[in-house]
């Protein structure tokens, strides 16, 4: 009750039973009006007498609301509206007047101007779009665009949705010739001034004039029209039509004529009306029928401007574009006073008179030569010569074709068999549009091989500018498309060698650098002898992928040389059971810990061959290393040496693991390639080391496969040709065991024991 004491200085109404029972006399000289007019009315007739229900509904205030409100002078006043009730059940409506002398400037300086005859002056809040004052001329300007005109003032804007679209802007300007278009589909345009002022409490008001300009945009686009419709008989011309001023500038020139000078146009000025024809006929070499230069002063232009009237006068067109014929026709334009004031110029093409004997001349050379050249007609594609190349080419494709005959008169996709056959005529058909050629790409099977052919469709027109006939010319291009996918699959491959050596590099580098820090940490703690078996592991696994990454580097520079044909055997005789007897023993210690058996079964005692035994220590080592990843503990790994008739030592490498899939049996020997990455093994691999046994085992004259069954285990298969070398294997012999056991450690440095 103290709260509605202290408000009860602010303008307020009392309502019971929803009807106005009292009015205070602020709330009287707010208004102005008398307190008979308020007694005994509802809420929405409140709304309606001050203007507001288009705004805010009165009856559904609960706290506070913001609006426009109108005097009995129709004067728009902002206000906050807030309820109270009393105990007796009567509500209390505070109007509190929000003063805004932005508001008062604007009614005053803006809302008592004049308006013109054919417009009207508006005051409306932004962005609500509140009408908040208007002129007299205001109504007639709302029935002259057939809008709602009926209760403005509180109201919302509506005005078509050109006009909206202006006032929606919230900024000053000037629109001109707005167009408003009514219910009935009659328009009215509408010069539009907007004045934007700035009010208090982040309040705007838009000042808006509107002009009736209806009349005056009539007559424009009448006079537009007229000049369009002479322009577009003109523009739509096949002829170049230009005309120029007494001082020889482009005034008007057609469509037919822009797309020919634009040529010759300097790359810092693209506007041809803006330019002098003395620099188009320069850039142009002009020729006379006997083919002798035209100067510049004897230029067509320059003879009409002097007065000539030329008719059928033939010119020779030479520059880096192609050579075009033309026929110009010249007359001289003169003012009131008989001075030659202009001049108008009309060139017509006629270089197709001379495509007949070109084209003519180009059939005879076509018949003999060693390219597809047939032509065909426009409408219904039937083909109506075709040269004797092509001919010999569909003879041995199509066994019921014996003469040119079984061709002739056929539609050209009889032939020409395409997937996308509505592209290719859609593509035909756009080269006739525009007169350029449509270019093909087409790949097919013949013979069981795959052919890539491009082949240009060009329209040949008649002196009339009609499409006699299409001629298809085709050119093999197998081997370059052939060279390009190759090219993007070497690409490819390289990228994805590049990813996995930076993939496999990452890996050995990431755990030795863990260990040196590992280690930093226990020097630093002073803790050596503390965690001295821990060290050891870690010493253990950085050795172990050293010895990793110079796997993997050695393998890359192996790949490489052998790739490169740099890489050279160094052969002594050996005893190739002793050597793999040997390799057997060294890695014993690495299979036995697993528990994998690995056994070594010779069928004879000795065979002396010329060996490179480092490199056949790779190849061997490989394999077995191999055959430990993909074995289960418990299983076994036979290694046999037989001598086969063909005077070669087969070594095989059999193993109990998962196997291979038959179509994968050749995947194993691409670089990178690693099948069964999801066995349950601890062991890694960059799949470098069976495509480098290959190209070992190659590079001794010998072979590698693999034969497995899936689920049953693989053998991996060695021959190498029985030769003797001029050196014995002695030399080689002294260090051999030294050597083998740095090469055991490094191949089997990605398997973890």
């Amino acid at each position: 009750m103290n709260n509605i004491q202290r408000k009860k200085s602010i303008p307020h109404i009392y309502v019971k039973n929803n009807e106005i029972s009292n009015v205070s006399d602020g709330f009287l000289e707010l208004t102005g009006y008398e307190e008979r007019d308020f007694v005994g009315l509802s809420l929405i007739d409140l709304g309606v007498l001050l203007k507001s229900e288009h705004q805010l509904s009165i009856q559904a205030i609960e706290d506070v609301a913001r609006g426009y409100i109108y005097t009995h002078d129709l004067l728009p006043k902002e206000v906050a509206i807030s309820v109270s009730t009393l105990d007796s059940g009567v509500e209390l409506y505070y109007f509190e007047n929000l003063e805004s002398p932005s508001l008062y400037f604007t009614l005053d300086n803006f809302g008592s101007e004049a308006a013109n005859k054919n417009g009207s002056v508006a005051i409306f809040s932004y962005p609500e779009g509140i009408l908040l004052q208007h002129d007299e001329n205001y109504i007639d300007v709302l029935s002259s665009m057939n809008s709602n005109s009926d209760n403005v003032l509180g109201n919302h804007a509506e005005f078509p949705a050109a006009i909206m679209d202006v006032l929606s802007k919230g900024v000053s300007l000037h629109e001109f010739e707005v167009e408003a278009v009514g219910d009935g589909g009659m328009s009215t345009y509408w010069d539009i001034n907007i004045k934007m002022i700035n009010g208090e409490r982040d309040r705007q008001f838009t000042v808006i004039s509107f002009y009736d300009v209806t009349e005056r945009a009539n007559m424009r686009k009448c006079s537009e029209k007229q000049h369009a419709d002479v322009e577009l008989v003109l523009g739509n011309m096949s002829d170049a039509i230009n005309i120029l001023d007494k001082d020889g500038n482009y005034v008007y020139v057609n469509n037919t004529g822009k797309d020919f000078l634009s040529r010759y146009l300097p790359s810092y000025n693209m506007n041809i009306q803006s330019i002098s024809s003395k620099v188009i006929c320069v850039a142009r070499e002009l020729n006379d029928e006997n083919g002798e230069r035209i100067l510049f002063e004897n230029t067509p232009e320059q003879r009409v401007l002097r007065g000539e009237r030329l008719s059928n006068h033939k010119i020779i067109e030479t520059s880096e574009w192609p050579t075009t014929y033309y026929s110009c026709e010249g007359l001289p334009l003169y003012d009131k006073q008989g001075n030659i004031d202009g001049g108008i110029l009309i060139y017509k093409d006629i270089e197709l008179n001379h495509k007949v004997a070109e084209y003519q001349a180009l059939r005879e050379n076509m018949d003999v030569s060693p390219i597809f050249y047939m032509s065909f007609s426009p409408g219904d594609y039937k083909i109506n010569y075709i040269n004797q190349h092509t001919f010999q080419f569909l003879k041995k494709q199509r066994k019921n074709i014996s003469t040119e005959l079984d061709i002739i008169g056929r539609s050209l996709f009889d032939f020409y068999r395409v997937d996308n056959l509505q592209g290719v005529k859609n593509g035909i058909q756009t080269s006739i549009e525009t007169k350029s050629p449509f270019v093909h790409k087409h790949q097919a099977m013949l013979g069981g091989v795959v052919k890539y052919t491009k082949t240009i469709f060009h329209p040949i027109y008649t002196c009339d500018n009609i499409v006699e006939k299409i001629v298809a010319i085709g050119f093999d291009i197998s081997d370059e498309e052939i060279a390009k996918e190759n090219m993007e699959k070497l690409l490819t491959m390289q990228e994805e060698i590049f990813i996995n050596i930076s993939h496999e590099l990452k890996t050995p580098l990431s755990v030795i650098f863990s260990s040196a820090q590992l280690l930093n940490l226990y020097l630093e703690n002073d803790s050596l002898e503390e965690y001295r078996e821990e060290i050891l592991n870690i010493n253990k696994a950085t050795i172990q992928n050293y010895y990793r990454l110079i796997k993997l580097v050695n393998n890359i520079l192996d790949i490489s040389k052998l790739e490169s044909e740099v890489y050279e055997l160094v052969t002594y005789n050996h005893n190739i059971v002793e050597i793999i007897d040997e390799i057997v023993e060294s890695v014993s210690d690495y299979t036995s810990s697993q528990d994998i058996q690995l056994l070594f079964d010779p069928d004879v005692e000795e065979v002396i061959m010329a060996l490179d035994v480092y490199k056949f220590d790779r190849i061997l080592l490989n394999l077995i290393s191999n055959a430990i990843k993909f074995s289960a503990i418990g299983k076994q790994i036979l290694v046999k040496l037989a001598v086969t008739d063909h005077h070669t030592v087969r070594i095989s490498v059999i193993d109990e693991g998962i196997g291979i899939e038959e179509k994968d049996l050749q995947e194993i020997f691409k670089k990178f390639i690693q099948l069964n990455q999801n066995f349950n093994r601890l062991s890694e691999g960059t799949g470098l080391g069976l495509p480098l046994a290959k190209s070992l085992a190659e590079l001794h004259g010998g072979t590698l496969h693999v034969e497995s069954v899936f689920g049953a285990g693989g053998t991996f298969i060695v021959e190498l040709p029985i030769e003797n070398s001029t050196y014995n294997g002695s030399v080689y012999e002294l260090n051999s065991e030294m050597d083998r056991a740095e090469r055991v450690r490094y191949e089997f440095s990605d398997i973890y024991f």
